[in-house]
């Protein structure tokens, strides 16, 4: 009889709070970006939760306030739809999240030496890195945590970061990802580079190690010329976990063929979305169920519904955005002309005439936990950027329902908790949310493995040479 599908749980780390405006909600101005404190105990906290994984992005340039760029460009709800996010030009626009970004790995590193069970996520950007240096970072960290490591990759979206390498523009997507194919076939070549057996340890004959089970990597590419072996021992993954996102089908089929986690977002057709990705991994060769499919989801809870509905107003009133009508009726696909802030949505926005938009609106209705919303509040929501993300708002009893039901009906194999401010939002969801899941079976009550690969599940930890 096989084991009963369990939850995956991660945490991204969000030190000004996923919500554009949710650093205001702070009493203090320290910023948590560089602050050691905050990393620790915030990783702490995601493993007293018991979570798979602790999840670091990463950023190869700034964002500053009123520069294009991913996640500060307008948009529409027929773009946000698709996946191209995220919030519009002008400096009230402006998230703080793009403008500084720690390096990643060595985040890691630091919460490694502080935590002993949670798996640890560094970003790479395989369009501006070389396969071997990561290989060699990767397969320390994963030493020096026990076999915790594990690597998401990205390929970059950003001129900005192009120019910082040293290039006017990035690649397109497809030199991207095929620079992504043999990026992870080094990696994969150089941590197997070491076979089993490797090691002799006769000391009285002399003989330390077995040279024919040592196998030179020898990979001529396009993009990569690597010779191998890895001057580092097998680690105890072997293979790190890969993670890997994204919304074009290069990306799909890179992640079908490669990766151990995808995430991905959350909108309607959920459910045929999922069983196509779970296809395509089957396409490869794959068990299904070894490719989980996480979404970021930015949970509001506290100990009542109506409680937490208060804390999610209390983020979007935060914004301080000036009500246009216009700008609001063109992310809509509505005419607004004329209309004011305090003009309830339901009386001026038909969704049945602009199914474009009906997503937003009822999204927008389903955080404030109410129908009576007007048109400013609707505003609220939209400047603080909800793509790709519906809201889920409530006790931890409710919130433990949704997570539920979306999982028994094979749209996810768990979420990625995004914290919509901070401090405070993953201790609620810690202390709420994780019993619930408990008591229904759903999670684990303890780690029963030290590895990142045996938090997945049995048949991942298979992924060795």
């Amino acid at each position: 009889m096989s084991e009963k599908r369990q939850v995956k749980l991660g945490h991204s780390i969000w030190p000004e709070g996923r919500h554009g405006t949710g650093w205001r909600r702070r009493r203090h101005h320290k910023v948590l970006e560089g602050d050691p404190d905050f990393y620790r105990a915030t990783a702490q906290t995601a493993e007293r939760g018991l979570f798979d994984y602790f999840f670091l992005g990463n950023g190869e340039a700034a964002r500053l306030p009123g520069k294009p760029g991913p996640g500060n460009r307008e948009w529409s709800a027929d773009t946000a739809a698709n996946g191209v996010v995220n919030i519009a030009d002008g400096e009230h626009y402006w998230t703080p999240n793009g403008l500084f970004k720690l390096d990643s790995f060595t985040a890691n590193a630091y919460v490694a030496a502080l935590t002993s069970h949670i798996g640890l996520v560094s970003t790479f950007n395989t369009t501006y890195q070389h396969p071997f240096n990561v290989a060699r970072q990767t397969a320390t960290l994963d030493h020096l945590s026990r076999g915790r490591a594990a690597i998401n990759i990205v390929t970059g979206r950003s001129d900005d970061a192009a120019r910082n390498y040293g290039f006017e523009e990035q690649p397109d997507g497809d030199a991207r990802w095929d620079r992504a194919e043999e990026f992870v076939q080094i990696l994969w070549s150089l941590w197997d580079g070491w076979q089993d057996g490797w090691y002799v340890g006769d000391r009285e004959g002399g003989r330390f190690l077995d040279l024919d089970k040592i196998h030179p990597t020898a990979f001529r590419g396009k993009h990569f010329s690597v010779e191998g072996p890895l001057n580092i021992p097998p680690s105890p993954q072997r293979r790190p976990p890969l993670i890997v996102a994204g919304t074009s089908q290069r990306s799909f089929e890179f992640g079908a063929k490669y990766a151990d986690v995808r995430f991905i977002p959350f909108a309607d057709k959920q459910a045929e979305y999922y069983r196509k990705q779970k296809e395509l991994a089957a396409q490869y060769h794959r068990d299904p169920d070894d490719y989980h499919l996480l979404p970021g989801i930015t949970f509001y809870v506290d100990e009542t519904s109506t409680a937490a509905h208060a804390r999610f107003r209390e983020i979007q009133d935060l914004s301080v955005v000036p009500f246009d009508a216009d700008a609001l009726g063109r992310v809509l696909g509505v005419d607004l002309g004329g209309a004011g802030p305090y003009d309830k949505v339901k009386d001026v926005v038909d969704v049945a005439a602009h199914p474009g938009s009906a997503w937003l609106v009822k999204d927008a209705f389903l955080g404030f936990g109410d129908e009576d919303i007007t048109l400013a509040d609707l505003d609220h929501f939209v400047a603080n950027g909800p793509a790709n993300q519906v809201p889920v708002v409530g006790s931890g009893q409710e919130v433990a329902d949704w997570i539920e039901e979306n999982f028994e009906d094979r749209k996810l194999d768990g979420v990625v908790v995004f914290p919509p401010y901070q401090p405070g939002s993953l201790d609620a969801f810690v202390d709420l949310v994780v019993p619930e899941l408990q008591r229904r079976g759903l999670f684990r009550t303890a780690y029963t493995g030290t590895t990142f690969r045996e938090h997945l599940g049995p048949s991942a930890t298979a992924k060795t040479a």
